[in-house]
């Protein structure tokens, strides 16, 4: 673009006086101008322009001037001097000529013109000291300024030697430039707005419109605002893609491209071509346009230091362009796109080198044009034959790379060398070395790049393919080291590994080798092709590796289901491999996973020599070692291939779900039953006898272990270790029983048993579980008062009990109004009072719940509905599944009242029955539970024919008991984790005893002291803080008091409370403070057994 320039006429010799001074002076500095489109304000920093003496150029009545044309000054400066001494022909003279010149000067569209009259010595003096009062005569300054134009502003006074006179002569000037500058740009835009408005008219051409509007962006760089200067290229390029969509661009003579230089060229270079006479002549081709436009686009975005923007923008314009190029109509060869976006390409990271940012997307851009460049690479190389058809990666060129090399092989054998203008290009086309040379370099660069922003995966990318050309050339060590940092421990690129793997193997580093190809088909697999090739690979290797070494899961094996059959009389687990190829493995053996006594208890069920086919094969794994019913987590499924042995992964939840495994029929069997006073431990061999005893473990769900205490002598039993131990041997179908002493506490949830033995001369493992209530419904005390035996009994349960009968030291106490009582409900309390019994040491309650009759009924229809649905392998998990849902939503007075089962629906059980069966096991126990809660609901209940349970308690003798009395102090609802204050009052005999008293906490945390010792005479009263830890059925704690001065084994005082909690709250009780339960103890002795 032409410069703005200022022309200086000097008629008298003046400009060598004033030059140096004058251009010391430029550019000119802080312009205020209102020529933008916005028609606002706008401060320029500086204004460059140049100086000619006496150039003056034609005026142009348009003010538009095409390429090739001199644009004219910005603004026209005339010098003259004049002197007062001189005679007044010459003063008129000079006025003349300056007159004349203005008047020539002000032609000029879009500049402006002033005159500088030169002064020095006294006639400076004179000339700028103005006219005096009594002498009326002006002076020749003066008259000269009221002869041009009329314009004050159009002549100053210059005096050379004076600083004053100077600013106001720049002054002058920069304000002239201005003007000129706000008319030329109004001018501009008139054409510019008239050309706009006929552009639907016939005759309009887009090349004038743009000639007009690229003089504007030139005027607004030239004032360095290069966001205006951009904005109208911006817009010349919208209006290009707007015609070119239209496909009217009959201003364009071809697509052009092909020239000579034309695939190697510096997109800065604007002058390489006469572009802009080219277009004024509409014969410019589209392929010069958009260089030439985007040219002027990227010098902008460099002024503006907009380096990002470049970027991005070169990016659009080498996809765009390059897409042009490639379509069938441009007639431009394969091998010319490929130069051109290589050079292209290079050429920007060339430019983006030098400048002082790097940003973070700068370098990402950098890195995806050199990744474009390799690619182009590739196109020319696989056309010239430098590059090994394996090298090849998948461009936008590359089916036209194809269809021209095989044109050129049925051609001639050997093609021609290319020509391209590139000298690096031409180098590597030249010979293998120089291309791989040149391969490696962008390669490299690209990597560099892409490590700076971050971009890891694209990085390895390019280095893979740098092993590639490695390997291909036979360099297996160079593939090797770039190869290595490319497989990370964890999940690997396929193709690295596998590159790597065939680099190994050249290598002779066997085991290396072997741990890649495990680790590649361990990846998920692209095609069958690659499955088979790896899974063969490995086979070989599998050979040579040693015995029973463990491998990862490879790709090449899974499992698509895991299942039980019904029909299977054993424990035995099926599962459906699929292999990818066919192997003939040494054993399959499944891993399952059962939770028992708080720990992870890991089963193993195998096959031996089983042949696996390509596709799915269905396997039955057993083992007779292990029994383990009930719902176990499978694990893993391993397959062993000659020394290796392969974890197979499960490929979908049906294989890594957990299933129900069926006894095994020759197993023993080990009952549990809590019914009376004592737990039994009932062990039954079935088909199978124990060779040398038996041990077994008993815990509870909390991981708690059930067996502590002694065992009586001659039973045959004892515990040794926390476990129960069976010193002899059993034969087939024996039966032997240990009787323990119940629990202190009770065991929420199922007692998980754990049975080791030996049998056949083969270690065996029992592991099963079984649903046991320890806790007694009543809570009963017996003292002595007088002669007479006082029994207090009290409903500890949910469920309503019935108490039958009363015995004291074995005779029955003829109370015949005590079964017609009725039941008792939750909290109620039954006092028993037997004459003339002092002397008597023990009591015998016999009862019976609610919730016995309620389980004896509905035991009996499951097992009846399971016989004849075809479900008697699975009647025993049904029973407590429906036991458990009848005791947490049983209506207890409903039931009484009605003589019915009165709960919650049974029928949406069956969705958790079912979600580890078959289809046809779904279908039967869905019909199971439909017609369960339809028996139950016609069935009539018989609660006082429940099995009678008996409780034996000890008389407190010459003791006074003591009462307990427990109050809950909060509002309505009681929520979890919220501090809650629980007082325990205790009122003891006459006698001061000390006693000290402590709360065991189960269900909840004891926020201060959970120990208080007082002195207790008549009554007191302790508080103690406690928060409830969970919601639901929460039992309070339990509070143990002792004699603090004798140390007396504590006696427990559990509460018989559990109170029925809200969704959003643990415990809802009244609206006021009260008791909600008192229970009569002793503080002494024991007096309390339960």
């Amino acid at each position: 673009m032409e410069r703005l320039w200022f022309s200086v006429t000097d008629e008298f010799g003046l400009w060598p006086r004033i030059e140096a001074e004058f251009r010391a002076r430029l550019p000119l500095r802080n312009l205020i101008w209102k020529g933008g489109i916005a028609q606002t304000a706008q401060f320029v920093a500086q204004l460059s322009a140049d100086v000619r003496v006496n150039e003056e150029a034609e005026p142009d009545p348009t003010g538009v001037v095409l390429p090739g044309q001199d644009t004219g000054a910005l603004l026209y400066i005339y010098l003259c001097e004049v002197s007062e001494s001189e005679s007044d022909t010459r003063k008129a003279e000079v006025r003349a000529r300056a007159k004349a010149w203005a008047a020539r000067a002000g032609q000029h569209r879009g500049a402006s013109w002033l005159v500088v009259v030169v002064a020095g010595g006294s006639d400076a003096q004179r000339l700028s000291a103005g006219p005096k009062f009594l002498n009326m005569r002006a002076t020749v300054f003066d008259r000269l300024r009221s002869e041009v134009g009329g314009k004050r502003d159009g002549v100053v006074l210059l005096r050379p030697d004076a600083v004053e006179s100077w600013n106001a002569a720049v002054l002058a000037l920069r304000d002239r430039a201005v003007q000129a500058l706000e008319a030329r740009a109004a001018s501009l835009g008139d054409e510019i707005r008239r050309l706009d408005a006929n552009r639907m008219l016939p005759g309009w051409n887009y090349c004038r419109f743009f000639v007009v509007k690229e003089q504007l962006a030139a005027l607004f760089r030239a004032l360095a605002l290069h966001d205006a200067a951009l904005a109208q290229y911006d817009e010349l390029e919208a209006a290009f893609l707007q015609l070119l969509d239209a496909r009217a661009l009959s201003w364009f003579s071809s697509f052009g491209g092909g020239g000579a230089g034309d695939d190697f060229a510096d997109i800065l270079d604007v002058q390489r071509k006469p572009y802009r006479r080219q277009i004024a002549d509409n014969a410019i081709s589209m392929f010069d346009f958009r260089m030439y436009l985007f040219g002027q686009q990227a010098q902008l975005l460099l002024d503006a230091a907009r380096f990002e923007e470049l970027a991005a923008r070169a990016q659009h314009f080498v996809a765009t362009l390059g897409a042009a190029m490639r379509e069938r109509g441009s007639g431009l060869a394969p091998a010319f796109v490929a130069a051109w976006t290589y050079s292209v390409c290079t050429n920007v990271v060339e430019i983006c080198e030098g400048v002082p940012v790097q940003a973070r997307a700068l370098a990402a851009a950098k890195a995806e044009f050199l990744t474009s460049a390799r690619q182009q690479l590739d196109v020319l190389g696989a056309l010239s034959g430098r590059l090994p058809p394996d090298c090849v990666r998948a461009t936008l060129a590359i089916s036209s790379v194809r269809a021209v090399s095989s044109a050129l092989a049925a051609a001639e054998p050997a093609p021609a060398p290319m020509r391209v203008a590139n000298p690096v290009l031409a180098e590597a086309l030249a010979a293998d070395a120089r291309f791989d040379q040149v391969y490696v370099r962008t390669c490299d660069q690209a990597t560099q790049y892409y490590g700076d922003c971050g971009r890891r995966r694209f990085a390895q990318a390019l280095q893979a393919d740098v092993a590639r050309l490695h390997m291909s050339r036979g360099r297996w060590a160079d593939a090797a080291r770039i190869l290595r940092p490319l497989v990370p421990p964890g999940a690997p690129d396929l193709r690295a590994c596998a590159q790597l793997a065939q680099c190994e193997q050249r290598l002779g580093r066997t085991a290396a080798s072997l741990d890649l190809a495990l680790r590649l088909v361990a990846a998920p697999q692209p095609d069958a092709a690659s499955a088979a090739a790896h899974a063969r690979l490995l086979a070989e290797l599998a050979r040579d590796v040693e015995p029973c070494a463990r491998a990862p899961p490879p790709q090449l094996l899974r499992v698509d289901d895991a299942w039980v059959e019904d029909s299977d009389a054993t424990c035995a687990l099926r599962v459906r491999v699929h292999a990818g190829v066919a192997l003939a493995a040494a054993r399959v053996e499944a891993v399952l996973v059962a939770g028992h006594d708080g720990r992870r208890l890991e089963l193993v069920l195998g096959a031996d020599g089983v042949a696996l086919a390509a596709g799915a094969t269905e396997v039955r794994l057993t083992s007779d070692a292990v029994s383990c019913p009930g719902r176990v987590e499978v694990r893993a499924v391993n397959v062993r291939v000659g020394n290796v042995e392969f974890q197979v992964a499960a490929s979908n939840a049906n294989a890594r779900r957990r299933v129900r495994l069926h006894p095994h029929p020759a197993a023993p069997h080990v009952a549990l039953d809590a019914s009376g006073e004592t737990l039994d431990v009932v062990v039954t061999t079935r088909g199978a006898a124990v060779d040398a005893g038996m041990r077994i473990w008993l815990h509870g769900a909390d991981a708690q272990p059930l067996l502590g205490a002694e065992i009586p002598a001659g039973s045959g039993f004892a515990v040794e270790g926390g476990a129960l131990t069976v010193g002899c041997a059993l034969p087939p179908h024996a039966c032997v029983r240990a009787r323990l002493p119940l629990p202190p506490a009770p065991v929420p949830g199922d007692v998980q048993v754990l049975a080791e033995y030996t049998s056949g001369g083969e270690a065996r493992l029992l592991a099963d579980s079984a649903a046991v209530d320890f806790a007694r419904p009543l809570r009963v005390t017996a003292s002595v008062r007088q002669n007479a035996v006082l029994v207090r009994a009290q409903n500890r349960a949910l469920a309503p009990v019935r108490v039958h009968a009363l015995l004291v030291d074995g005779r029955d106490a003829g109370d015949a109004w005590l079964a017609q009582r009725g039941f008792l409900q939750f909290g109620e309390s039954l006092t028993l009072v037997c004459e003339d019994a002092g002397a008597a040491k023990c009591v015998e309650l016999r009862f019976s719940s609610l919730l016995d009759a309620v389980r004896e009924l509905v035991g009996a229809q499951v097992e009846l509905l399971a016989a004849a649905h075809g479900l008697v392998a699975h009647r025993r998990y049904l029973q407590r599944l429906a036991l458990a849902h009848v005791r947490r939503t049983l209506d207890a007075r409903q039931t009484l009242r009605a003589a019915r089962v009165c709960c919650e629906p049974l029928a949406p059980l069956y969705l958790l029955a079912a979600q580890d069966c078959a289809q046809p096991v779904r279908r039967a126990l869905r019909r199971l539970f439909a017609e369960l809660d339809a028996r139950l609901a016609a069935a009539e209940l018989d609660a006082g024919a429940a099995r009678q349970q008996r409780m034996r308690v000890p008389i407190l003798a010459g003791r006074q008991p003591g009462l307990v009395t427990v109050f809950v102090e909060t509002g309505r609802q009681l929520c979890a984790y919220e501090s809650a204050a629980l007082h325990v009052r205790i009122e003891g005999g006459n006698a001061p005893r000390r006693l000290r008293v402590t709360l065991a906490a189960v269900s909840c945390m004891v926020a201060g002291p959970a120990t208080q010792e007082v002195v207790v005479r008549g009554s007191c009263r302790l508080r103690f803080a406690v928060v409830p830890l969970a919601a639901g059925h929460l039992p309070l704690p339990e509070i143990i008091c002792h004699e603090a001065d004798t140390g007396a084994d504590p006696q427990w005082a559990r509460l018989p409370v559990c109170l029925r909690a809200r969704p959003s709250a643990l415990c809802v009780l009244r609206d006021r403070a009260m008791p909600v339960c008192s229970v009569p103890v002793d503080v002494v002795t024991p007096g309390i057994i339960s």
